[in-house]
């Protein structure tokens, strides 16, 4: 019994050893575009919006009106342009040509990342994110893509803040393969 309260004391030691308190509640550096764009997709999914939507892979493109969007997949790529990790907190360069913009670019040092940059505009009167753009690159010996994204956002009809429009464009390329490019739009009316 001694055995088992003394394992007991030991691992609850360890494990509160593991976590720093300090570093959880450090504030955001960067803008906190994964909060923002979080809260969309839970208002989206709850109130089922009528959606134009295009898409189209390399020729081939699409058309359709629907309420029926599956907004985490719909959105995922906006959650993957979130540089506000730990990790990354020295990882871009900061400009702030005024005071509603927040630019990031990746430095020079950190090429192995995959957002290479990160534009947030505001809105004057309710500092709500207005526009969001991002470029994310991948590349390695069997890989690479990039990605453009856009995020347009504005007061709906009686309703708080909502994304309005959102755009994603890029491409993918394997090795000894052609080139696959992609473009998903929406129109949230």
């Amino acid at each position: 019994m001694r055995f088992h309260s003394s394992f007991f004391l030991l691992s609850s030691l360890l494990i509160s050893s593991c976590t720093n308190p300090a570093q959880q509640d450090q504030p955001n550096v960067y803008y906190d575009v994964l909060g923002f764009v979080k809260h969309q997709i839970a208002d989206l999914t709850a109130q089922k919006p009528l959606v134009n939507k295009a898409v189209a892979v390399n020729k081939d493109r699409n058309r359709q009106t629907t309420r029926t969007i599956d907004w985490n997949h719909e959105l995922e790529l906006f959650t993957q342009a979130d540089i506000n990790k730990p990790a990354l907190r020295s990882s871009y360069q900061i400009i702030r040509p005024d005071s509603l913009t927040y630019q990031y670019t990746l430095k020079k040092s950190e090429e192995k990342l995959t957002v290479r940059s990160l534009t947030v505009r505001l809105d004057a009167s309710t500092h709500q994110p207005r526009q969001i753009e991002a470029v994310l690159q991948t590349s390695n010996p069997l890989y690479s893509s990039e990605r453009q994204l856009l995020l347009e956002s504005g007061p709906a009809a009686g309703r708080e803040w909502q994304v309005r429009h959102y755009k994603l464009s890029g491409f993918q390329k394997l090795p000894y393969f052609d080139k696959n490019e992609f473009l998903v739009e929406g129109r949230v009316q």
